[in-house]
């Protein structure tokens, strides 16, 4: 097991490095520029001529996109006043986020939200961090330096054809900037009540004629949030890390970028656990502690006649430990892919890769795995053909096949079409498959979710009776296909509208059937009713996703979105079967207002309004919040502003009790907190 207190000094030292930093800004106020500005703003113009890879794994336009495309820039992220990737998803139509507690958060695309979001792929550089033991993504450790992202690139709808299993209601990319953008000192310190503080310190310079380099380092603190009982709720957590980005250009034709990492991250946690004796529920504090570490590194060769071919690997290592047991994990990775023009209207593009992921798990008293050692590979391969049918439409026809240890073969294919009618408007359509495999859980654990008292409903019995979620090994993959219909308009030069329609059909959702009682006589007498997760559950979807940019002035921008969905779920009905309802943790209605004023050179005035539905599966109730950042650029080279959140209520819930997880749900409080960052 991990030793916490190794945790803690690691933290207590990025403490005095929050005050280095402080203690270092006013002379890297007094320093000369040197020609490094990170404080412009995008224009409408900037944005539709905004270039992403996400979509077609080669670069486009996003407003020429086959696909419900969302970029998020550095410009947007910024003004935002966001300090967590988390919270910067929040502007995209049709991304769900909901905070849990102070250091965890429910994200997803299109539905089926929850603390693990198994039908998201999130990647950051291309480097999947969809976390294979619970499915889903672990939000805490994905708060990289936000100075440092280029742009986020979100993907709504199926992304199985290019980027394989899960990517079923979307892609999120968080692409980093290129070291030769990060010249110079960058350092920032900010501090608050509930985000308490942070420090970051980057320095980048050249290496030779032909390469750069930037090392960075990051601390944040968070304060714990409340229960609903208005108790403190022990949420409160760190982050440290530390890494480096290099890029160099080995040739006229040979590029090669490398990154890695190191993060600590020390969090509390509320938790409800199921006991075999009474109470048999209790409210217990517990303490989580994660390291993490990655290096990747990509070549792409430059072939000529617009060909080109890319090779990327890394490796991916994380040690979590938390209440219910530790799990270490090593990931290596490697693909490559080959573009190439085969004639005048075929644009090709291939490409192979092979994943292989070893775990080592610690069981505890109420959840345990069946292999405590395990390692899996998934080998696959993809093939996608641009045709230009004429000169304004093209028709893009792929597929990815893929081989994995648990479901074996599977092959998600999608067929798209990019109608530019004219300069003013683009229609697109598609039509995709995709899967999500099963998790290690979902194969083999074994874990207590609850436990009813004896005389209690549901058990007349004389012992306690244990409700215990067992894996299945013989579990297919969900399934998913999509129909998507989008529309862009230029509706003059200075604003812009973007509408998505979608149909999703669901197959083999999770359901469990229940088994026939195990009576358990040592260590403490009870009775073990299992669960067994199977594919008992059908769901459709559909909804709208829209989006209105209006540059009002030079100054003076306005953004506004809305996403409809609906959820209709098909459970079996019969006595041995549980299932939870699709759609219970997931808003119908969401909408988004932003304003970005430049009220002068030096001062800005950024404002966003956001609507949430109410989630009637918890119990949350709607809920409308304000956020607000006023930043003044002193000079060239420093900014300092002043960020308030949630600014409409003292507190309010966004989530409920997962119950896959025992987390205990907190309100999410105002606040506000001041930010200084220098740049020379």
């Amino acid at each position: 097991m991990v030793d916490g207190s190794g945790f803690k000094r690691a933290l207590k030292s990025g403490s005095g490095f929050a005050a280095a930093i402080l203690m270092s800004l006013p002379a890297v106020a007094q320093a000369r520029s040197a020609g490094v500005d990170d404080f412009t703003s995008l224009t409408l113009e900037d944005l539709m001529a905004v270039e992403v890879t996400t979509a077609s794994k080669r670069a486009e336009r996003a407003s020429e996109a086959a696909a419900a495309v969302f970029v998020l820039t550095r410009d947007d992220i910024t003004r935002s006043g966001a300090v967590t990737v988390a919270d910067a998803l929040r502007l995209v139509p049709g991304v769900n986020v909901a905070q849990i507690n102070a250091n965890s958060w429910a994200v997803t695309v299109r539905g089926f939200n929850s603390r693990f979001s198994n039908k998201l792929l999130v990647m950051i550089d291309g480097r999947s961090v969809y976390t294979p033991l619970f499915s889903g993504t672990l939000w805490d450790q994905q708060n990289l330096v936000l100075e440092d992202v280029e742009r986020i690139e979100v993907v709504r709808g199926p992304g199985g054809a290019l980027w394989g299993a899960n990517a079923v209601n979307g892609v999120i990319n968080i692409i980093t900037r290129s070291s030769r953008d990060t010249k110079g000192v960058l350092a920032k310190a900010a501090g608050g009540d509930e985000y308490q503080a942070q420090a970051v310190l980057r320095i980048g310079g050249d290496i030779g004629e032909n390469g750069a380099y930037r090392i960075y380092g990051k601390f944040e603190s968070f304060d714990e949030s409340e229960t609903g009982a208005g108790t403190r709720a022990n949420d409160d957590w760190r982050n440290f890390r530390g890494g480096f980005r290099t890029d160099f250009d080995l040739s006229a034709r040979d590029t090669l970028m490398m990154t890695g990492e190191v993060s600590v991250i020390n969090a509390g946690e509320m938790l409800d656990v199921p006991l075999l004796t009474p109470p048999y529920l209790e409210r217990r504090d517990a303490e989580i502690d994660r390291i993490g570490a990655h290096l990747l590194a990509q070549w792409t060769r430059d072939l000529g006649d617009g060909s080109e071919l890319s090779v990327q690997g890394y490796f991916d290592f994380s040690d979590i430990e938390i209440p219910q047991g530790e799990e270490k994990r090593l990931t290596f990775d490697f693909t490559a892919q080959h573009a190439f023009a085969a004639g005048e209207r075929h644009s090709v593009l291939w490409g192979v890769g092979v994943r292989n992921i070893s775990d080592e798990i610690t069981n505890s008293n109420f959840v345990a795995f069946a292999d405590t050692k395990r390692s899996v590979q998934i080998f696959s391969g993809f093939v996608q053909d641009t045709f230009k049918a004429a000169d304004a439409l093209d028709i893009v026809i792929g597929a990815k096949f893929e081989h994995n240890d648990f479901t074996g073969f599977e092959i998600q294919p999608s067929a798209r079409f990019v109608w530019r009618a004219s300069e003013e408007a683009t229609f697109w359509g598609a039509i995709s498959r995709a899967v999500r495999t099963p998790s290690r859980a979902e194969d083999d654990v074994r874990a207590i979710a609850a436990v009813i008292p004896p005389g209690f409903p549901g058990n007349s019995g004389p012992l306690p009776l244990a409700l215990q979620f067992t894996g299945d090994r013989s579990i297919e993959s969900e399934t998913l296909i999509a129909y998507e219909l989008g529309a862009r308009f230029r509706l003059a030069d200075s604003a812009s509208f973007d509408v998505t329609g979608f149909f999703n059909d669901y197959g083999d959702l999770r359901g469990s059937r229940i088994g026939a009682p195990i009576p358990t006589p040592a260590p403490t007498p009870h009775v073990v009713l299992p669960l067994t997760v199977e594919e008992l559950v059908k769901a459709e979807t559909h909804g709208v996703e829209a989006v209105l940019d209006w540059q009002v002035a030079p100054n003076w921008r306005l953004q506004a979105t809305y996403a409809y969905l609906s959820i209709d779920g098909e459970v079996p009905v019969a006595p041995d079967i549980r299932a939870g309802v699709p759609g219970a943790a997931d808003p119908k209605h969401t909408a988004n207002l932003r304003s970005l004023f430049d009220i002068n050179k030096r001062l800005k005035l950024d404002t966003a309004v956001r609507f949430v539905d109410s989630l009637d599966g918890f119990g949350i109730d709607s809920y409308v919040a304000v956020d607000a950042r006023l930043a003044w650029r002193v000079n060239d080279n420093l900014e300092f502003a002043v960020t308030g959140r949630n600014l409409t209520k003292a507190d309010h819930f966004e989530f409920g009790t997962d119950p896959s997880f025992s987390t205990v749900p907190t309100s999410v409080e105002r606040s506000v907190f001041a930010a200084l960052t220098a740049k020379f």
